[in-house]
């Protein structure tokens, strides 16, 4: 099975019983066997946050998600020359936004598949970049 990068708004969403895609979040999260971390850029955990902080989450809450996020299950990659080369790159050749480039580009140079609700990001990259896979 290959690896996977999950996308912050996957993870927000598979938590948020609010979400019209909390479903299809969970989904995605569940397709990865519980002994395979999820590869995850080192700014997740502040998106991850920042999003929680902005609904109005409770401190007890944050600090549940953080230390899930934290955990043996989400491996934290670092934005290394390699990641942000490639994220400039594919920002400027697919026009996305810069925390997708980062997603996509640790997608693309891990060989893993790229788990995201974002239909405009599969869109921009599956036309400027043929070979990524996204999950389910």
């Amino acid at each position: 099975m290959r690896a996977a990068v999950l996308d912050a708004s996957v993870f927000i969403a598979a938590c948020s019983p609010a979400e019209i895609h909390q479903e299809t979040a969970r989904s995605m999260m569940e397709s990865i066997p519980e002994n395979r971390a999820f590869l995850v850029p080192v700014v997740f955990r502040i998106e991850v946050i920042s999003g929680f902080s902005r609904r109005g989450e409770s401190a007890e809450f944050l600090d549940t998600v953080d230390a899930l996020i934290t955990g043996p299950r989400f491996h934290a990659c670092p934005l290394d020359a390699a990641v942000l080369h490639k994220s400039v790159e594919i920002a400027r050749k697919a026009r996305t936004r810069a925390y997708d480039a980062v997603y996509a580009a640790l997608a693309i140079l891990r060989e893993a598949d790229l788990l995201t609700l974002d239909a405009e990001l599969r869109k921009r990259l599956a036309e400027a970049y043929p070979a990524v896979t996204f999950g389910p």
